[in-house]
């Protein structure tokens, strides 16, 4: 018979703010195994019904992407083991190579994209404006000239001046962190 599933609702509301979090971090280490891309979605399911199944087991005082990795590792070699013949599947000792490489660089990621974080977070407020209205809004350079009220000239060449300033600021904080930039 199986065991009841009990998890603390303080346990409930880590394990789900977590496995958010971990989301996007886990597609990209998972799509870096898998050879179809059809099973990423399928694999990743399974991996976060697992990450669920044993929220009880999961130390909180512990790092919960170094848990979920390994619980995505077992799942992406299971995947690949049901491949079974097919010949242009690696062999497990070469997947797990891999698996080494893609968490060591979804690390390197991680630290960029917090880097990055904290240096829009510096940018005054028209240049962070200009910046979220070309990459999250996603808009052309001549409506948000026409939006700021400059030519598309001025805006180009504003938002170059802008990614350099965040280039170095990332390469500055990742050095002074002892991370690679």
């Amino acid at each position: 018979m199986p065991r009841e599933h009990v998890v603390s609702e303080a346990s409930q509301e880590v394990i789900v703010r977590e496995i958010a979090r971990c989301q996007s971090r886990l597609r990209a280490f998972v799509r870096c195994l898998l050879v179809r891309r059809s099973d990423v979605d399928d694999v990743l399911q399974n991996i976060n019904a697992v990450l669920w199944e044993k929220a009880d087991e999961f130390n909180q005082e512990t790092d919960f992407w170094a848990w979920a990795s390994q619980i995505a590792r077992y799942k992406v070699l299971n995947q690949l083991r049901s491949y079974g013949r097919e010949r242009l599947v690696f062999d497990l000792a070469t997947v797990e190579r891999l698996a080494d490489v893609a968490e060591h660089r979804l690390k390197e990621l991680d630290a960029r994209r917090e880097a990055l974080e904290g240096c829009l977070n510096k940018l005054p407020p028209p240049q962070r404006q200009l910046i979220d209205l070309r990459y999250v809004d996603g808009h052309a350079i001549d409506r948000i000239a026409e939006t700021v009220g400059r030519s598309a000239g001025a805006v180009r060449q504003t938002l170059y001046r802008i990614r350099a300033v965040l280039l170095e600021c990332i390469q500055r904080q990742l050095s002074s962190e002892g991370g690679a930039s």
